[in-house]
């Protein structure tokens, strides 16, 4: 008897050693079903650090326009262009290399009214060496040999992490006549990737009653031309309640189907059928691309995420023209 009662012990242990089929099947299940739960909620987390990011990036860019306008009388333009280039290469089919790169030259101060300009600099250009103080200066990025190859560090606060495509104008056409692949393409240039965001370039005349705006329309007296221009930031009215830049696909909005109330400018090459035209079916989504909200940096500073559920009547936060109860 005392040699039995060891050996039935010992099979017992043995019995419940291991896990069995069933039970190895519902961890598996616990293990699936936690994934699930896990795996969302990690994504909304990345979401929202990519959003932190680019908030942080607009009010880095909000800092420097300021520090501009310390420097250059209030002024926080020199020129209201449309463009968004900062770099071009010399020889179009050479690589991009040190002696193959031409630096754009910023629209500098003093501010004048728009004019035919051959580099088309990108709005950001005229800030980055307040971004980057140590940045090398403009005749160092001019001559060829001494340039270094984009990008450069300064450059990296323009570059939303959830920004996916931006107007490739001028490097490519947006016509049905582009270049199947590049004027529609979805994807950046290598350029194109840092200068995602979009300045608020809706423009209004001197003259307007309860309006104020980034630009200012004034005719050319003994003609029929109207010149475009900076306004000082004195002359900017509730500038808490008016947008500075933001999320987009343009480099300088002007209300013609690019602004937050009215996003369908380039609504008509969706149905043409022309080339590769999935860069069109995608640009919208450049103003709502966090969550489906636009970042939005204001006169004053502060910045908002707008939903497209408040979208229908957003123009007067780009044309400065509010109601008498200032609503």
């Amino acid at each position: 008897m005392s040699n039995f009662i060891p050996c039935v012990l010992r099979q017992t242990r043995r019995s419940h050693a291991g896990f069995t089929l069933i039970e190895l099947l519902v961890v598996i299940a616990i293990i699936a079903l936690l994934i699930g739960i896990l795996l969302p909620a990690l994504g909304q987390a990345r979401r929202t650090a990519r959003a932190a990011v680019c908030s942080s990036n607009q009010r880095q860019i909000f800092t420097s326009i300021m520090t501009y306008t310390n420097d250059f009388k209030e002024f926080h333009h020199a020129k209201r262009q449309n463009f968004g280039l900062r770099f071009r290469k010399i020889n179009g089919n050479a690589p991009l290399e040190p002696n193959n790169v031409r630096w754009v030259r910023a629209y500098d101060w003093p501010p004048s009214f728009d004019g035919p300009e051959t580099d088309y600099a990108y709005w950001g250009v005229l800030y980055d060496t307040y971004l980057d103080p140590g940045l090398v200066t403009f005749d160092e990025w001019y001559t060829v040999g001494r340039a270094p190859v984009p990008p450069v560090a300064a450059w990296q606060v323009w570059r939303c992490p959830d920004a996916k495509l931006m107007d490739p104008y001028p490097s490519a056409s947006l016509g049905p006549n582009s270049t199947p692949g590049f004027g529609y393409n979805t994807q950046f240039n290598p350029d194109h990737q840092f200068q995602t965001y979009a300045f608020n370039g809706v423009t209004r005349d001197l003259t307007g009653r309860n309006a104020s705006a980034w630009f200012r329309r004034t005719a050319i007296a003994g003609t029929q031309n109207v010149a475009v221009t900076a306004a000082r930031l004195s002359q900017i009215a509730l500038p808490d309640r008016l947008i500075m830049f933001q999320d987009g696909f343009e480099h300088m909005l002007d209300a013609n189907g690019d602004t937050l109330n009215d996003l369908s400018q380039y609504n008509q090459f969706d149905s043409t059928g022309f080339g590769e035209i999935t860069a069109f079916d995608k640009w919208k989504r450049e103003y709502f691309r966090h969550n489906s909200g636009c970042i939005t940096v204001w006169g004053d500073g502060h910045v908002k995420q707008i939903s497209k559920a408040e979208d229908d009547d957003s123009l007067k936060w780009y044309s400065g023209s509010f109601r008498n109860d200032g609503q």
